[in-house]
């Protein structure tokens, strides 16, 4: 059982938090609004006849990010997505939404594997993770097995705070897709098992002895080609958990699960 009775200073924590989360959301709104206005100015430009041949010849395999399939030894890719998660009242006592900044990048191994790393911040609450994956194709449907560690660090070292969070967790997952040419559906499950987990308030640490399984997640995507070879990533993910680092201010003390719902917008970079 997940109990830890942190300072009364951890509840300042949560509203430094929430002021940049705010923050950080209308700068999120602000990119929304730029973005749509530059799909605009595309499409009010005539396309060459040879844009259109290229459109004819696209396929989802060669470009998307998230489809799991073996690719051409040492080719590398990249992705950014931006996941906008929805804390459970529960934790925070008030609706929370704060967009989530995430950087993925994978390399191909031979025999089907890849190696995969990502970064997810909003600089107060950050993720890390790397690990293999390994890819299976059946013609248009695919597969992956992965296995990640990820190492969680949230921080708070101004206004007076001097607040730290660190902890690891392993996180095995099964994928499944399909691709339809220029189109794509992905399913993905993880499970999230915490083996550590420590919590520094002014120099006064406190540790969770025991591993536990923090929770487990499923997320559909669809992936679409935007314009060229970039492929816009539209998903949602349902959390299940004890605890998310971008709420780690408010870490609760209880072994309860809660549900927290996560937006995901991405594309290949």
């Amino acid at each position: 059982m997940l109990i830890l009775n942190l300072p009364d200073k951890l509840n300042s924590n949560l509203q430094t938090m929430k002021s940049v989360s705010k923050f950080i959301y209308s700068v999120f709104f602000l990119l929304i609004i730029l973005f749509g206005n530059v799909q605009k100015n595309f499409a009010q430009q005539k396309k060459p006849a040879p844009a259109a041949t290229a459109s004819d010849e696209f396929n989802i395999k060669k470009s998307s990010f998230l489809l799991p399939q073996a690719l051409p030894k040492w080719k590398f890719s990249q992705a950014f997505s931006i996941y906008y998660v929805v804390p459970p009242k529960d934790w925070t006592l008030d609706l929370v939404k704060a967009p989530f900044f995430n950087y993925s990048c994978k390399i191909a191994l031979p025999e089907a594997f890849n190696v995969q790393a990502s970064i997810s911040t909003i600089f107060v609450s950050n993720r890390f993770s790397v690990g293999p994956f390994w890819n299976y194709s059946v013609d248009d449907f695919h597969f992956a097995v992965g296995y990640q560690v990820a190492y969680n660090l949230g921080y708070l070292a101004e206004f007076g705070f001097n607040t730290k969070l660190t902890g690891w967790e392993q996180q095995p997952s099964l994928t499944a897709a399909y691709s339809f040419g220029k189109t794509a559906v992905i399913l993905r499950g993880d499970l999230y098992y915490t083996t550590a987990l420590n919590v520094n308030e002014g120099g006064h640490n406190i540790s969770v002895a025991d591993n536990f399984v923090n929770g487990y997640s499923v997320t559909a995507s669809y992936d679409q080609r935007l314009y060229k070879n970039k492929v816009l990533s539209l998903g949602l993910k349902i959390n299940y958990l004890r605890y998310h680092i971008i709420a780690w201010p408010a870490l609760p003390v209880n072994s309860y699960r809660y549900v927290v719902p996560e937006f995901q917008l991405g594309i290949n970079l």
